[in-house]
């Protein structure tokens, strides 16, 4: 994202331009060219027109763009709640968008439906499905990009909704509510940042199972639409079967006797995880690597980027895991994660962070790679860049589908965030970053409920260890987690021995405090002021083919807890090394709470390794990483700890283009003699279109002031 330019009393002026005079010129527009090499000109033609007159009447993606509106941030949930008309409005919208008929295109049944079940077309997508599948490009290079319009379908069919509420209340109200929606955009909840004094890491208002709110009879109690989404009495047979008993209602952690969401424990959890989502969203901010490295969980991805040892897309799956929770819940599984109403919470925030981090990075973008898994719209294997269609995802009413590069300025669908507002600069986002989630952030002075320590400035001398794991997305039927600890943990560790979690005291709202019971040597183990952190493995509900991913947790925190108490002497890697050896611990859970023994799982790693640290000169900077080494003792005899060099495989590997002279084959998958999977090249894909966008912008009047290409 390109930083701008301009005098500070024309702000306003720009952002009510609605700047949208975008203009995209395509350069080259591959629609018609998934075809046999020699086929004649009169079929490419009458190909094009049957493709064209069945796109017929698309929704266009705008986002939030109209005549009354001008360019706005998405607010952190919690800082929506203090404007009171926005805030009722947004209420009163959900409550509308999710009460609207299943066959209506915009209804949220078929936005969170495209996601992944139940499995069906949308917006007039070519059926049947080249797979029966989702369309979500998860452990993919399409990751942030392709979530951005998906986003904006949902912004854009919940101010529909919005509007709508608008037209219920008397004339003389109604201009209180346009002017307060003009600026209304979807909320994120930074699950990173230190929650404001007296409050937990998760707001009440996801938590509360009513909320009050303002209607046209007055002050009336309604279902807080933040809480659930449900399908009905019974889930939809097209849903193919739920979690949890095929609960009609989005679960979160969810107990029984009566079935219920435990939001007071996924609280707790995330509570305890907090430390660990700031350190990493930290240390993704100053690793320096690439947007594309930086964006997705793709283990090809990672293996060419030096010191890019996470991404957002790994941080975001822990999010998953920890809100659904192994009791099934609906956001433990990717196939049915979209219907609960905190999934768009979550992925707002993402793109957020997605979008500070296209300033800091400002020469790089996207990344080439291979769709890892069978897809509605991509088969496995399958080359993409940054000019391939993000599909289902149309940009007009003809058809036309956005790309990556179309996409890469937020302002295309109308909104900002807080930090990369105005002229954001990768110096004013270092300085936003460093506050928020720098180990001196706000933070710093306050004990964490489990008394996990919080960290300190990083000072000359410093190193920085994580542990790195590599696995299997799709192993298993459902997602699993790795929960970290370094010390004595109170009812001892268990790398091995299977055990099953047991599950916190219910809560259906915030009315009541989670305590756990400290004497039960089975209790809450995230409670342990020796716990680092987790690491998820977000899968679907069924096994599926081998997606590979890799991440890490960070674990310079909690060592320099050790240090500061003497158990460690330096944080140098020789001290850090053979601590780590005898001091940490790690449990992988999956469904059900039940322990996995990774030793018998071939396709999980688990490593250790260090890099210096170089502070930061200023605030508005960030520490710079040095080249990491391997600290094998760290891990050696624990599950999954044994060294090992991981090996590409083909579906790793972007070989866009045969690696010999012959031509491509039209059979999808075709394998040369080198191994390497072949494909038609991304050029090839229908609907491929190399573009350059320009969004120009104008003041309140209509006259021009500047233009500004992707």
């Amino acid at each position: 994202m390109a930083a701008h330019s301009k005098p500070r009393s024309m702000v306003t002026m720009l952002f009510a331009l609605f700047l949208f005079l975008q203009a995209t010129t395509a350069i080259s527009h591959a629609s018609g060219h998934k075809h046999p090499a020699h086929r004649s000109q009169e079929g490419h033609v009458e190909e094009s027109r049957n493709i064209l007159e069945g796109r017929a009447n698309n929704i266009a993606i705008v986002g939030v763009v109209g005549s009354n509106t001008v360019l706005s941030p998405r607010l952190e949930i919690r800082d929506l709640q203090k404007n009171a008309d926005q805030w009722n409005l947004y209420l009163l919208g959900m409550e509308r968008f999710k009460a609207k008929d299943k066959t209506d295109s915009l209804s949220y049944y078929q936005v969170a439906g495209i996601h992944g079940r139940p499995y069906v077309t949308w917006n007039n997508f070519p059926t049947p499905l080249l797979n029966v599948a989702g369309f979500c490009p998860h452990a993919c290079v399409l990751f942030g990009t392709w979530h951005r319009p998906y986003l904006a379908i949902y912004e854009q069919a919940l101010y529909q909704s919005v509007l709508e509420v608008i037209d219920t209340f008397p004339a003389a109200q109604q201009s209180r509510w346009k002017e307060a929606a003009r600026t209304l955009r979807i909320p994120y909840w930074d699950w990173a940042k230190a929650p404001p004094s007296g409050q937990t890491n998760v707001p009440a208002a996801i938590r509360d199972q009513t909320v009050t709110v303002t209607k046209p009879s007055g002050q009336v109690t309604i279902a807080n639409p933040l809480y659930s989404y449900t399908w009905g009495t019974s889930l939809p047979a097209e849903m193919g079967g739920g979690p949890y008993g095929n609960s009609p209602t989005t679960l979160r952690r969810p107990v029984s006797n009566p079935t219920r969401s435990n939001n007071n424990e996924m609280n707790t959890k995330m509570n305890a995880l907090r430390i660990s989502l700031r350190d990493r969203v930290y240390g993704l901010f100053m690793s320096g690597a690439s947007w594309g490295a930086a964006s997705t969980s793709a283990i090809g991805v990672r293996l060419s980027s030096t010191n890019s040892v996470d991404s957002f897309e790994s941080v975001h799956d822990v999010i998953h895991n920890t809100a659904g929770g192994e009791s099934g819940g609906h956001m433990y599984y990717l196939d049915y994660s979209s219907f609960d109403p905190i999934f768009w919470l979550h992925h707002t925030n993402i793109d957020r962070l997605l979008a500070m981090y296209q300033v800091t990075t400002p020469n790089t973008y996207m990344a080439n790679g291979n769709i890892p898994r069978n897809m509605a719209q991509w088969n496995k294997g399958e080359p993409k860049n940054s000019n391939t269609p993000l599909k289902p995802f149309t940009k007009d009413s003809a058809g036309n589908y956005f790309t990556s590069n179309d996409v890469k300025n937020t302002a295309v669908f109308g909104y900002t965030y807080p930090e990369t507002a105005g002229s954001p600069t990768a110096n004013s986002i270092k300085a936003a970053v460093n506050s928020l989630y720098g180990p001196s952030s706000s933070s710093k002075k306050r004990s964490t409920p489990t008394g996990q320590y919080e960290g300190r400035p990083f000072k000359e001398g410093d190193y920085n260890t994580v542990l790195s794991i590599v696995a299997n997305k799709m192993a298993i039927a459902g997602s699993y987690t790795v929960h970290c600890f370094i010390g004595d943990v109170n009812h001892g560790n268990s790398t091995s021995t299977a055990t099953a979690t047991v599950a916190a005291p219910a809560s259906t709202g915030t009315s009541s405090a989670y305590t756990n019971s400290t004497g039960d040597s089975t209790g809450d183990y995230t409670e342990s002021p020796n716990y680092v952190g987790s690491y998820g493995i977000f899968g679907g509900s069924q096994k599926g083919d081998e997606v590979m991913t890799e991440g890490c947790i960070p674990l310079t925190t909690a060592l320099q807890g050790k240090e500061a108490t003497g158990e460690l002497k330096s944080l140098k890697p020789d001290d850090v090394e053979s601590y780590l050896a005898k001091n940490l611990y790690y449990k992988v859970i999956g469904p059900g709470g039940v322990e996995i023994n990774v030793s018998n799982m071939t396709d999980f790693h688990v490593y250790a390794k260090s890099c210096k640290i170089t502070p930061p000169a200023s605030p508005d900077d960030l520490p710079t990483l040095g080249d990491y080494v391997k600290i094998p003792a760290a891990t050696h005899g624990k599950p999954g700890g044994a060294p090992f060099v991981y090996v590409p495989k083909p579906v790793d590997i972007y070989q866009p283009t045969p690696p010999t002279n012959e031509e491509p084959s039209t059979t999808l998958g075709t394998s040369y003699p080198t191994g390497t999977m072949v494909f038609p090249g991304p050029e090839q894909e229908q609907g491929y279109c190399v573009s350059q966008q320009t969004i120009e912008y104008v003041d309140e009047s209509g006259k021009f002031l500047y233009s500004e290409k992707s």
